[in-house]
């Protein structure tokens, strides 16, 4: 099979061949500083280890994601104080911020936002027109024609709803905004909608996606950041229009990022149209054991493998993927995979063993 015959396979819950390679989602830099000084070649970057640990490659179409809240043009980075231990700058997404420097993990200390009632936004809304030119890039219908018969998934990279909204006004600031403003979060809602079916039937018209990929991060180790009536009103109307227009237009599979416990939202992305979660947190209380069992073929499972294991010993590592990957493996709709970023706390020889024991696991067996 091929890396997109695979992936569909799996997205149907049908047979495969052997499970898509797409082990994490990615490393912290320190991850891959100390990797390099363990043997891993100096060129290979976050985004050439993919072929080198020989992940199933996919070919993204970028409109958003952690960085980016869907903006075109994004707004001109640039420093505007600089320090020994620190810098202060804005954005691509408008956020001035002061990072500390020489910590390449540490969050940052955000300071203002683009957006702070429903005039600011009115401002800034010409940039998540969908209409805007080059948005998508000068040639991208040429390259696009050729992904239609491309032997790996295409994959739109979007920003979800409460991720766009957290850009715009800061997390702080977007929990008061449910109470005080709500009026602006509809007008958020309704804009994400415009841009991203607008997205869709542009990018529909030239080429096939197999799936889309919201990135949300909307809950933490004790539950979500909003209840499910304040996911009902200001997310779930929206969040069915995009989907509703994405699989009129063939699109399958829509595939929720989202941290910590996120147990009460499943049900509610499970409404809303999606039918795919990642990465499920051991340490904030996910069980992809209990998921399927609660849930079945409705939801396609990416994670759920504890990255803690990895930075024991081989023993650790293989516990926790026996304990796991061939009961999921076997129910189908599965991608084996860590349930975050790779730590800096992982040798280079414990990864690589826990990518072969992974891949040792047979599809039924």
């Amino acid at each position: 099979m091929t890396p997109r015959e695979r992936f569909r396979a799996t997205c149907r819950f049908e047979p495969i061949d052997r499970p898509f390679r797409w082990e994490t989602i990615g490393y912290w830099p320190e991850t891959l500083e100390r990797w390099h000084a363990e043997g891993l070649p100096a060129e290979i970057d976050s985004f050439l280890a993919i072929p080198h640990f020989d992940m199933d490659m996919r070919i993204p179409i970028l409109l958003g994601g952690s960085e980016d809240p869907g903006f075109f043009p994004l707004f001109e980075e640039h420093v505007l104080e600089e320090k020994d231990a620190y810098r202060v700058r804005r954005n691509i997404a408008g956020i001035m911020l002061r990072e500390f420097k020489n910590q390449q993990s540490a969050l940052p200390q955000f300071l203002e936002f683009p957006a702070h009632d429903l005039r600011s936004f009115e401002e800034l809304r010409w940039r998540l027109d969908p209409s805007n030119v080059g948005r998508l890039g000068d040639n991208f219908a040429e390259h696009a024609r050729s992904y239609r018969d491309a032997d790996v998934p295409v994959y739109a990279y979007m920003c979800g709803l409460f991720g766009l909204a957290r850009h715009l006004l800061g997390f702080e600031n977007l929990m008061l905004a449910y109470h005080d403003m709500p009026e602006l979060l509809h007008a958020i809602g309704a804009q994400w909608v415009a841009l991203h079916t607008g997205l869709f039937e542009r990018i529909a018209a030239v080429t096939t996606i197999d799936a889309v990929y919201l990135w949300e991060d909307m809950a933490y180790r004790n539950g979500p950041m909003i209840s499910p009536a304040m996911f009902r009103t200001f997310m779930s109307p929206y969040y069915r229009r995009v989907i509703d227009c994405g699989r009129s237009l063939g699109i399958k599979v829509f595939e929720v990022d989202t941290d910590g416990d996120c147990s009460l939202l499943i049900p509610l992305f499970l409404e809303a149209g999606v039918n795919m979660l990642l990465p499920f947190e051991v340490q904030a209380g996910m069980d992809i054991r209990e998921v399927r069992a609660r849930y079945g073929k409705r939801l396609i499972i990416e994670g759920g493998l504890d990255k803690r294991a990895l930075a024991q010993d081989f023993d650790a590592i293989r516990a926790e993927i026996e304990a796991k990957v061939p009961a999921l493996l076997r129910d189908g709709g599965y991608i084996p995979a860590l349930d975050h970023l790779v730590p800096p706390d992982v040798p280079l020889a414990n990864f690589e063993f826990f990518l072969r024991s992974v891949r040792e696991i047979a599809p039924g067996n």
